[in-house]
Order: C-alpha cells, then structure tokens, then sequence
C-alpha cells in the first residue's frame, strides 16, 4: 500500500493497547466529570455549567476534576504513541490534546463564568486538536476491499481526496460544529455544558473508533458478520436513544395552565430513571414510579401572585390550583412534544450512523445498512414509548420527596413566626461562639489587624423572605456593628408585599444602625420596578445605594466611602446571560464615579457587576449563595440559608428545614481607611435551634485591600455620616 508524505510507514504500534487507552479515556472522562459535579454544592448545573468551572481555583474538591482531566491527557498520549501507521500531522494533534488535557489539571481556572484566561486558551487548543486530528487522517481502504480504478481527470482537474481523508473530513466537521453549538448556542438555550461535554465525549469516542479500527486492520474481527450486524443494530439503538433524550434538553417542551408555564425534558442521567421531577423556586417534588422509563424533569414558572394568596388570612390556594381538566391537557401537549423531539434526535442519530457507515465503506449504503439504521431508529421509539407507558401511565407514585412548601403553603405564616422565634431562641449561642472567636482570633491574629479600627460593618446577603433579623441584631450588639451592608435578594418574587407578610421592614428597623441594600435579582419583577426599594426608602435606617435609575448615592462614614448600584435583572426573566447583562449598569457606573476619588467599597448584587472595577479597596457581591473571596472581591453568602421558602420541607422527627450555610462576614477597617480584617462565619441548623458552625475564619485584610496606604489620608470613628447624590453619567440600557 502506498503511504503519503508526512506518513511513518514503519511504524507498527501497539493496536490492543490504543483500543484500551481509548476505552478507558473515555470511561474516566465521562464518570469522572460526573462525579466531580456531584460533589459541588448546589447552584452548580452540569447541563448549563461548563465542565471547566469544576479545575477553578477555591472549587470544592477540585482533585476530582483535575485527576480527571490528567488521566485523560495522559490515556490520549498512549492512543497517540501506540496507534498504528499514524500521520504525522495527526499524532501531533492528538499529542497537543492530550497535553492540553493534562496541562489544564495544572493551571487552575478563574471563578468567573465567563471566559478565563489561560485555562481556557488550555482548554479551547486541547478540545480543538481532539476535533482536528481525524481531518489529516489517510487510511486506506479497508483490508480485502478493492478501492477501484481511479476516475479519469481532466487536465489541470486538482487530485480528488482519498476516501480516508473524506471521512476524517466529516468527522471534524462534525466535531467542530459540536464545539461551535456548545460555544454559540449552548448559552442561549441554558445546556452549555451538556453540549460541551456531548462535543469532548464523541471526539474521544472516534478514538475509540480509530483505535477499534486499527485492532481490526492487525487483523482482528469482533465475531462473525451477524454478531457485527446485531452489534451495530445495538450500538445505534442507544445513540438513537441519547440523541433524543438531548433534543428535548435543547428544546424543551412549553406546556402551561391559566395560571402556571413550565418547561418539559426527558433526563439522561441513569439515576433519573422513572422519576418526574418538578423543579421550582418554592423547592423541587420527586416523584419516583416503578419501572425503567426515562426520567422527566419540570420546571414551571410560579408566578409571584402566590405570596398574596399564602400571606392573606384564611386564604386557600384553589384559585391558584390549575384544574383536571388543565393539568390534563397539559400533560398531553407536554406528551405529544416530547414523541416528537425524541424522534427527530433520533433520527438525526440514525442518519448519522449510515453517513458514518458510508463513509468507513467507502461506498453507498446498502440495504442492511438502512434497514439496521431504520430498526435502531424504530427500535429507539418503541422502546422508549413502551418503558414510558408501563411505568407512567395510570400508576400512582412509589414515593413523593418534597423539598419545599408546595405541599405545606397553606401553613406560611406559621413557618414565619417560627422561623423569627427560633432566630431569637438561637442569638445566645451564636453570640458566645463569635465571643470564643474573637477571643482565639485577637489572640493569634497577625499584628496588622490588632490595630484599632475604626468602623466595623455586617455583611448580608440573600435575605429571601427569612425573617433572621432578630439573630441580626444579636450580632450587632455583640460586636458593636456600626452598619449593616445588604447585597440584594432581599424577598424571593419582587413584590414589596413579601416583605410585608414576613415582617422584614420592621426587622430592618429594630437594627438602629444604617443598612445600605444594593437591589438583587429578586427585588424587582421587571427593569424598571422600584416598588421594593420604594417601600424600604420609607424605613429610617435605609440608605439605598441606587434609589432609582437616574440617581446613585455615596455614603461616607468615618472617612470611608461606600458606593454601588442596582442587579439590572428581576425576578422571571429566565436567568440568561447574567454575566453580559452586568456590564451595562457596570460601565454606567464607573462612567459616573470616573471623576470622583476612588471609592473604598463597591457593592453589586452579582460577581460579574463588580469582577475587574479598578481602583476600588473592596468589591462586594451576593447572589452565589457561598461565600467565596478571589483577590479584593468578597463574595457573601446568604444570611438565611436561602430563605424559608426553599428549605422547609416535611420532615420527621421534629426536623423542618434542609438548606444551605447560613453565612454572614464582619468587615473592619483601620485609621488608614484600608480594610484590616475579614471575619466570616458560616453555620446550618439555625431554625431547627440545633445551629452548628461549619467553618469560621479570619482573613488578614492586607491580602484583600491591597493598595498603598495613603499618608496623607486619615480615617476616625467620630466622623459623622454624609450621604452625597451623584448623577448617572449615560442612560442604562436595557438588558
């Protein structure tokens, strides 16, 4: 056979042992990121989130991650090094990917959502190379098969691509267009990562094909030809099966009532099986059937109306309940969506595997091609349709798990009184272990800090409705707080009412400091609601940091200067694009602080609002609900553990509620108006009355507020407070 340049002719390889590399690259990857996901707290989605996210710097056990990703770059160098009669061109790519793979385990990646340099130039060149290297692939025809006589050409006519090269083509085509959807589109539909991870999965699994390829040009068969066929017909039945199970990820079915909308998916996670998940902001009902049905995942979308009804005395929740006769006919929309989307996937699946099929033969498909593609297809349906009908149709629930107040809604007021009493009940023992603390901090603290300060703030965020604020004026008095800043999510769905029902507004004004509150993503039920920063500027103590679009407020006290402004989000508008709708209020912002002195403490309810603002000492933010630091940025967690209405649940054993860490940080800052010293506290248990701290640290404030101290600038605690208007430079545009 005849090699062309750039080819090593005598160079055997090692067949077996590509075959087993690429298994086991792909096996490792796959189960790996998986269980890496599994271990982050709540918040991460590994169908929205990239895989990437998970190697960041400060990610719970990030060693999962980053294993994986070393082992699968070293498994890819052994299918570089041990395949046989490789191009040139093409093992260097491959050695390029698995030494991407490997270097990214090493270099860990920003916490920003957006793109993160270098780890991602690291990944975007490793899955690149992954997707390139079939392209400058030349296999032969396949062994016993005659390639025929070459076409006649015309003078001048270029010299037509060998069949190896066509299929190493389309392969990549393939691929890249994968990596380009997950790049360009992924965002837009909320499945970035279940793209990403589809995209980085089929370019291991066409190693896997390569190596199986070169095992059977060495002269090895996989059984004979109707053990081969059955094989294939099995093979494309299950990608008929995933292919579909992801359309409906990436175009969810709309289905809705007169008062509710959601959105309908089929699950590929195993775990999910027979299992109808409906999640909501109010928490998630698990509903779990007997059978082998692929499981269902719901999001609908409650409209805010909801705290009315649960607030109102003696009122029901029936006129909110959609009807039989509703659920019925939604239920059916959502059915008749699915079918369909599930077969076009597979379909594209099937079309795929005998273009695929085709082009490894070197020739048109055959009518046993199409017909096993046809079956697969067919197969994939019936499969499916009969798993679901026997597990779903007229069966009742084994077991219903509630993570919320969807069955206990009517109980609302009850939960807040206890949620305020227990708050109270708990404020003794918080103060004593802040006291331990203090006293074990002052005490091995580094000299820096034990200088006097001269303002202490508390920092909170993501209230939701938790009516904690008795425990939040035990702290107060305890460590002589002399202000409040509040971070935003101060109520769950925009409406002022919220507030109301769980009796925040009068919590807020028993403090009797100064509680600055920069508005949240749930504050506001379009861009222009101001009606929850309309009822909280009639609270005394309130200073709003941007009362409004056309004014933003400093506030000046002992000497230290605090701005921000407003999350431009709200509550239902989808959550898409949080990072790039940031940067509009962000540039409006700096546009009109630009001319003023640096401001020592800049507050914004989201990390992408405040990531990279210059000259600032400190750059605060909420909304993560994790407390988290990356260089002068302070991320708070939430003060509440997310607030009552996600974590109540029926319990057992007098247990009420599963949430995440209540957290809260106290800020000092020093006669050299420099921040001097973060304390952060985070605890669980709080309305159970069993609170226990998970962790409490101290945070050298030279590490956080890194700029030269200023010699002829001086900071005392006797200098009263000034609030100073400040006119917004350019109108904000809408997101």
């Amino acid at each position: 056979m005849t090699w062309r340049v750039g080819q090593r002719p005598g160079r055997r390889g090692h067949p077996p042992l590509a075959v087993a590399a690429a298994a086991l690259a792909f096996l490792i990857l796959g189960a790996g990121s998986r269980l890496a996901a599994e271990l982050q707290p709540p918040g991460f989605d590994p169908t929205r989130d990239s895989a990437t996210l998970l190697l960041a710097s400060g990610t719970p056990h990030r060693w999962v991650a980053a294993t994986t990703a070393a082992v699968t770059g070293l498994l890819v160098l052994v299918v570089a090094w041990s395949l046989p009669r490789l191009p040139r061109a093409a093992a260097l790519l491959l050695t390029l990917a698995g030494a991407a793979f490997t270097v990214l385990a090493l270099v860990p990646r920003g916490s920003d959502v957006g793109w993160s340099w270098p780890s991602g130039l690291v990944a975007a060149v490793g899955a690149l190379s992954l997707a390139l290297w079939p392209a400058v692939t030349d296999e032969p025809a396949p062994a016993g098969r005659a390639a025929g006589p070459a076409p006649a050409r015309r003078p001048g006519d270029p010299a037509p691509a060998p069949a190896g090269v066509r299929t190493g083509l389309a392969v990549s085509g393939l691929l890249v267009a994968l990596l380009t959807g997950a790049a360009l589109v992924g965002r837009e539909v909320q499945a970035y990562g279940l793209l990403e991870r589809v995209a980085v999965l089929a370019a291991l699994g066409w190693l896997n094909v390569a190596a199986v390829r070169a095992w059977w040009m060495a002269g090895h068969r996989l059984g004979s030809r109707q053990m081969r066929q059955l094989l294939g017909l099995g093979v494309t039945t299950m990608a008929c099966v995933f292919a579909g199970i992801v359309t409906t990820i990436l175009a969810p079915v709309p289905a809705s009532t007169a008062n509710f909308s959601a959105r309908v998916s089929l699950s590929p996670d195993p775990r999910d099986l027979s299992r109808v998940v409906i999640e909501t902001v109010l928490g998630d009902v698990d509903l779990s059937f007997r059978g082998l049905a692929p499981g269902v995942r719901v999001q609908p979308q409650v409209r805010a109306e909801i705290t009315e009804a649960i607030g109102a005395a003696g009122a029901s929740m029936r006129s909110l309940q959609p009807t039989p006769a509703e659920q019925d006919a939604a239920i059916a929309d959502a059915l008749t969506g699915l079918a369909l989307r599930f077969a076009a996937g597979g379909l594209v699946a099937a079309t795929a595997a005998v273009a695929a099929r085709s082009a490894w033969r070197h020739r048109r498909p055959g009518w046993r091609t199409l017909a096993i593609a046809t079956g697969s297809w067919l197969g994939a349906q019936a499969i499916v349709a009969l798993a679901a009908f026997g597990t779903f149709a007229g069966a009742t629930p084994e077991q219903i798990n509630a993570t919320g107040l969807l069955g206990t809604v009517r109980n609302r007021a009850g939960i807040l009184d206890d949620l305020q009493a227990r708050s109270a009940e708990v404020a003794p023992y918080l103060q004593n272990v802040i006291a331990l603390s203090a006293a074990l901090q002052e005490r091995y603290q580094p000299a820096e800090i034990a200088d006097g300060r001269v303002l202490r703030i508390l920092l909170v965020s993501d209230i939701h409705a938790g009516n904690q604020y008795p425990l939040m004026a035990s702290i107060i008095r305890s460590e002589d707080v002399d202000l409040v800043i509040d971070v935003g999510d101060l109520v769950n769905f925009g409406t002022p009412g919220e507030g109301t029902i769980a009796d925040l507004y009068t919590g807020i004004e028993s403090l009797g400091v100064p509680y600055l509150f920069v508005r949240g993503n749930h504050d506001a039920i379009s861009p222009t609601d101001t009606a929850v920063l309309n009822r909280l500027a009639e609270i005394p103590n309130v200073i709003l940091l941007q009362p409004n679009d056309s004014l933003y407020q400093e506030v000046d006290v002992a000497g230290i200067t605090i701005a921000g402004f407003n999350d431009v989000r709200y509550w239902g508008d989808g959550g898409k694009g949080s990072a790039e709708k940031s940067q509009a209020p962000k540039q409006r912002w700096l546009a009109s602080f630009a001319q003023r002195p640096a401001v020592d403490v800049v507050v914004s309810h989201e990390p992408w609002a405040v990531q990279g603002i210059p000259r600032a000492g400190v750059l605060i933010n909420g909304h993560m609900h994790t407390a988290y630091r990356e260089g002068n940025r302070l991320q708070a967690g939430t003060f509440t553990g997310g607030g009552p209405l996600t974590h109540f649940v029926p319990g057992q054993g007098g247990e009420e509620v599963v949430g995440q860490p209540s957290a809260f940080d106290l800020l000092d800052f020093g006669a050299t108006c420099r921040l001097t010293a973060v304390r952060r506290y985070q605890f669980t248990n709080i309305v159970e009355g069993r609170p226990a701290y998970d962790n409490v640290s101290l945070v050298n404030g030279a590490v956080v507020d890194t700029r030269p101290v200023d010699p002829l600038r001086t900071c005392a605690h006797s200098e009263p407070l000034r609030v100073v208007s400040v006119a917004p430079a350019t109108p904000l545009r809408s997101p």
